[in-house]
């Protein structure tokens, strides 16, 4: 008969090699789903089907704690990362009780997969109850974020009330406060023509288990371009010398112009660009031999437009010089 030891020490230096991989391979992998992270989440609710309403949880907010990989656990720190969320479809309470005791499971818990749930704490709430009711709310005007900074953004939404079912009581607080129900926010990024979109409305807050209906609505978005006036000061007066013979100089060496146009247009002009012209042409009088008033013709660089030019003093005056006195 063999021994059996000598079936356990038969290849030793194999099965002591591979004990020491496993070894190294558990302890790599523990590693890697060992990160520990506690959040405090709110608790919510689905709404409760009946003449029950929901008012609230007490405790309202309970501990989380979640492990899983670095970057699963890193990632719960990020900026825009969907936030686990703590939720219980509740039944109809009992004889209409005003009170229930619930308890909180994993499943409870909506998370990323590479998340697992450790230990919540409470694990054990009381959720609170009130006769259902409804009401109508207002929608406001949705945030606008990424709006151009040449123009203003209008936004209309249809409809603008809405029904809202929930707690009698936390209803009358509403109305109370004159809340309005907010929409999810309206992102107009590298946009500059009207569209339309559709925007989910919010619950007022997250105590009740609201019902909304309808629960979106359509937002009709137009943009108002938002025109300024910009003054620019000692614009330099440059004179355009006929062909009758007869040299003039500018009496004003300088003046001011004032334009009107959109934000981007105008703040984007450089000063040092900008020049009058005046000279003799149609477009003077002359109300002696000597001396002519004319209107100045203000020079932009063509890569910038404007609705509206102003020089003051509207008029610029010339007097002959001799030819050997010009510049």
């Amino acid at each position: 008969m063999r021994n059996p030891f000598s079936i356990i020490f038969a290849n030793w230096t194999w099965k002591l090699v591979a004990l020491g991989l496993a070894i190294i391979v558990f302890t790599a992998v523990r590693r890697t789903i060992s990160y520990r992270q506690t959040l405090t989440l709110t608790v919510e609710a689905e709404s409760v089907e009946g003449d029950q309403a929901l008012t609230g949880f007490e405790p309202g907010v309970v501990s989380v704690t979640f492990r899983g990989s670095e970057s699963a656990i890193r990632k719960l720190a990020l900026s825009g990362t969907e936030v686990p969320r703590v939720r219980i479809k509740l039944r109809k309470p009992q004889n209409n009780s005003s009170t229930m005791q619930v308890k909180l499971t994993r499943s409870n818990v909506i998370c990323d997969s590479g998340l697992r749930v450790v230990s919540i704490e409470p694990n054990l709430i009381e959720a609170s109850f009130d006769t259902s009711d409804t009401r109508q709310l207002e929608v406001s005007e949705p945030i606008v974020s990424g709006a151009p900074h040449n123009a203003s953004v209008i936004v209309e939404v249809d409809p603008k009330v809405v029904e809202i079912t929930g707690s009698r009581m936390l209803l009358d607080e509403l109305e109370a406060a004159q809340t309005q129900l907010a929409t999810a926010l309206l992102d107009v990024s590298g946009r500059s023509e009207g569209f339309h979109t559709i925007l989910k409305v919010l619950p007022p807050d997250s105590r009740g288990g609201w019902t909304l209906k309808p629960d979106t609505v359509r937002a009709n978005v137009r943009f108002v371009r938002e025109d300024i006036e910009q003054t620019f000061k000692k614009v330099p007066v440059r004179v355009f010398q006929s062909a009758k013979g007869i040299h003039y100089a500018a009496e004003s060496e300088t003046v001011e112009v004032t334009v009107q146009g959109a934000r981007r247009d105008l703040l984007a002009i450089d000063p040092s660009s900008i020049f009058v012209m005046v000279g003799d042409n149609e477009n003077i009088t002359s109300n002696d031999a000597q001396r002519l008033e004319c209107e100045p013709l203000v020079v932009l660089p063509c890569t910038n437009r404007v609705n509206r030019v102003e020089v003051q003093p509207p008029r610029v005056w010339l007097t002959p010089v001799a030819k050997d006195t010009l510049l």
